[in-house]
């Protein structure tokens, strides 16, 4: 992911867009992420992988400091690694969309053999105004559709947890695929929950058009 470009990127659907970084939203997503004063986590906490460790406010902060950067310059990767989920009608931030490897690309061998590009998607709507509204799905399916059309990627998953009752229909709306579930898997609040992942490949999403 070397390079940047300067033209900015934005992906239109009918509840919402998906947009190169602007510093208002940054500063939005700053308040969402910087833990809240006198302790304790923001309610998206509570369902967006609450299993793993969270970001300390200066932590928080640095990270948006380098967001910010890159939106004042347009530093952004050719093939984008995150993007703002804005309110389409409003312009509001309500969330973002990102990927990481799973799996990095290899060089193939003299056979042929190689691994193949692995990418995980991942996706928070922050505020639980804008839940069970049809933000998150508009804004995987944007997303999965923009991947696919940006990378060679065969396969494009998503990994939550049993618990997470809204990511799971996400997936299941947007037709993918439940390929695993580890039982029992993770503990939240006290309680034993399944890891579930989701994915689709790139003829399944083809089909979908």
């Amino acid at each position: 992911m070397s390079g940047s470009v300067t033209a900015s990127l934005a992906i239109s659907g009918e509840r919402v867009t998906l947009r190169d970084w602007a510093p208002a939203d940054v500063e939005a997503y700053r308040r969402w992420i910087v833990p809240p004063e006198g302790g304790g986590v923001h309610e998206w906490q509570l369902f967006d992988g609450p299993f793993y460790g969270r970001w300390s406010a200066d932590g928080a902060n640095r990270w948006c400091d380098g967001l910010l950067g890159k939106a004042h310059d347009g530093a952004w990767p050719h093939v984008r690694e995150n993007l703002a989920v804005v309110d389409a009608a409003t312009g509001e931030f309500v969330g973002q969309v990102s990927w990481y490897w799973e799996e990095k690309p290899s060089d193939p061998s003299s056979d042929g053999t190689r691994l193949l590009p692995w990418r995980r998607l991942g996706l928070v709507i922050f505020d639980p105004v804008h839940w069970s509204g049809g933000y998150g799905t508009e804004a995987l399916e944007l997303w999965t559709s923009y991947l696919f059309a940006a990378t060679d990627s065969e396969r494009l998953d998503f990994a939550t947890w049993s618990g997470n009752t809204g990511m799971c229909r996400v997936g299941e709306k947007l037709g993918f695929t439940e390929e695993a579930r580890f039982r029992r898997a993770r503990m939240v609040r006290g309680e034993l929950y399944d890891a579930v992942v989701y994915a689709v490949l790139r003829e399944e999403w083809a089909r979908r058009a």
